[in-house]
């Protein structure tokens, strides 16, 4: 088992360093947990992954995916070489999904999983089935309210089918549970709430077997191990005593790769592990392959800046000048560039944990003594989970400044769960909220300001941390206006009206594609999202009958609708509106694939708006 565990995390690695993207550190840790699963107890058939009455596996924490993968793949559900295509188009999706052979539920947004792992139960349990549903999810989880709701139900339930494994590996993204929002003690909580508890070292094989062996005999209420993991397990300098210290009190190896030179030491540390176990288990010798060359030295080429480090130094500014501004966080300081103002202000920082809902309603009571809320998390999180917490805020009038971070389908890698394509969509009809997008960091700033200090109501800013091609350029007097954008560049055959740095960098180079073919086409950043100007739109599309809205977002509910509503206020009109946007769910892959995918890509939008003239 230990054998096969080092495996697992070798293969794991392998998969994240080809695609340049994941999550080593909680991949590590469950690796030895997924070994005994389905190399010991777990009824499972590859050749039948979907059968009734097989034994379930939900990895709620589902950014360890990679280690998953890499555990089906070694029990036959899929070719190892597949492993080379996680996190690409028409491969293995960035978080657990069911596109992939074997696995049970989508996760990627936390809390879903022991949810789901009642429903099998449950359903297993009143087809007379002695299958087992294991659901596997992280710490730092439980502070998702969710995970509460489903803790209570299923003991009331008396779901003894239900074992669940909580990898107690005491880190978070990038800080220690204790310091995020400490969720001790777990044992307890979960006795108090019916279960039955056994605790153990979750990097410890024999420990595992063993009390999986013992839980086999309780009956009449659901089951958890509490499995004290360490983050990185399995390579020295990535287990978190000493990767905390080394980073000084943060964890380095939650989402970030090794370089060539740290690549190779892991690999060598697992190898030599390899190596000894085999020869110690008296198994027949194999040859390991030879280190990865190619893989170890690809790099991914960026040219240009994210709106990100400019977000995060105007925050610093606005706490500096404003001393009613607090910043609220959802466990994503490093990642929503927080981490210079929770430093510089601590007393303006706050931090929740994992806990939108509490997060938003928080922010709410915040605004209604006399505070201005900064809220930040993921787009697809903060919309979608705490939208009626929103809601709420805003029918109390509250000012409250709300943040969608990667927002749209870029980054690509992490896949559905993570993409900001709904936003707009359940943002825009919210009363009292006024929704915007920079196109870059001067626009940027300016509708920060405007939030903050002109602005009498709510604010959703959606921010894209991707980096465009080329550099969008506002005109030199501008300023912010609210229904209003500005044109950045002339045109008479076609208009582009888009938002964001991503799609309206790749409208610009279209516009230059086009011209080559002696089309002239126009160019207009509109940041207002829910509202437009009507007068101002008809001046700028002016005698143009060719109107495009590109939309980094779901072609249902974004600003081609606010755009349609605005020209049909005055009466019928005789252009033609088009929408160039994202259909379906998102995808993972990389970024220029999943951009001529979805055909938002320039060459793409160059080659719709052609045909569409032609017509």
């Amino acid at each position: 088992m230990k054998i096969i565990a080092d495996m697992i995390r070798w293969n794991a690695l392998t998969s994240i360093m080809n695609a340049r993207s994941g999550h080593i550190g909680a991949s590590f840790s469950i690796a030895d947990i997924l070994a005994v699963l389905y190399h010991s107890e777990m009824k499972v058939d590859p050749k039948n992954p979907r059968g009734f009455g097989r034994d379930v596996l939900i990895l709620s924490k589902g950014h360890a995916a990679s280690s998953l993968y890499a555990t089906l793949a070694s029990r036959g559900f899929f070719p190892t070489e597949k492993l080379l295509k996680f996190r690409r188009l028409k491969g293995l999706e960035g978080h657990a999904e069911i596109s992939a052979p074997g696995v049970d539920s989508n996760t990627g947004s936390l809390a879903m999983g022991i949810s789901k792992g009642k429903g099998y139960a449950w359903s297993y349990k009143a087809s007379w089935s002695k299958a087992t549903v294991f659901v596997i999810m992280g710490d730092g989880e439980l502070q998702e309210g969710q995970n509460w709701e489903a803790i209570m139900s299923a003991s009331f339930m008396k779901l003894d089918n239900l074992c669940l494994i909580i990898d107690r590996n005491r880190v978070q993204t990038d800080k220690e549970v204790k310091e995020i929002l400490d969720v001790s003690p777990i044992e307890a909580k979960l006795k108090a709430f019916g279960w039955h508890v056994t605790t153990i070292n979750g990097n410890d094989t024999k420990e595992i077997l063993e009390s999986l062996k013992k839980l086999k005999r309780v009956y009449g209420k659901p089951k958890a191990i509490v499995a004290n993991t360490l983050k990185g397990a399995g390579v020295s300098f990535m287990e978190h005593p000493h990767a905390l210290k080394a980073g000084k009190g943060y964890y380095k190896w939650h989402d970030k790769l090794p370089n060539e030179k740290e690549y190779r030491r892991v690999w060598a540390e697992i190898c030599a592990r390899i190596n000894k176990k085999t020869k110690k288990c008296a198994l027949k010798k194999f040859s390991l392959p030879a280190f990865p060359e190619e893989i170890a030295k690809k790099k991914i080429v960026r040219v240009g800046e994210s709106l990100l480090k400019h977000y995060s130094e105007i925050l610093v500014e606005i706490g500096a000048k404003n001393k009613n501004v607090v910043v609220l966080d959802a466990d994503l300081a490093e990642s929503c560039g927080l981490r210079e103002f929770e430093n510089k202000f601590p007393r303006k920082f706050i931090e929740v944990g994992i806990a939108e809902q509490d997060m938003v309603s928080m922010a709410g009571g915040l605004a209604l003594s006399g505070r201005i809320p900064i809220v930040n998390t993921y787009a697809s999180f903060l919309t979608s989970r705490a939208n009626e917490q929103i809601f709420n805020n805003a029918s109390e009038g509250s000012k409250i400044i709300y943040v969608g971070h990667i927002a749209g389908i870029i980054p690509a890698k992490p896949g559905k769960s993570h993409q900001g394509l709904r936003d707009i969509t359940v943002m825009k009809s919210m009363p009292n909220v006024l929704v915007c997008q920079p196109c870059n960091s001067l626009e940027l700033r300016k509708l920060m300001n405007f939030l903050v200090t002109k602005s009498d109501i709510a604010g959703y800013l959606r921010l894209e941390h991707a980096i465009p091609k080329i550099a969008v350029h506002l005109p030199v007097n501008y300023e912010v206006k609210v229904g209003q954008g500005a044109t950045l560049a002339d045109g008479a055959d076609a208009i582009i009206i888009g938002h964001g740095p991503l799609l309206l960098s790749e409208a610009l180079i279209a516009r230059e594609i086009l011209k080559e073919k002696n089309i002239s086409v126009k160019v207009v950043n509109l940041p207002w999202l829910n509202c437009v100007d009507e007068k101002w739109l008809r001046n700028t599309i002016g005698k143009i009958k060719n109107v495009f809205c590109l939309e980094n977002h779901s072609v249902a509910g974004g600003m081609t609708e606010i755009v349609a509503r605005a020209l049909l206020t005055g009466g019928p009109c005789d252009l033609k509106l088009q929408t160039i946007g994202i259909e379906g769910f998102g995808r993972s892959g990389e970024d220029e694939e999943i951009l001529k995918h979805y055909a938002i890509d320039a060459s793409s939008i160059a080659k719709k708006i052609k045909g569409s003239i032609k017509r």
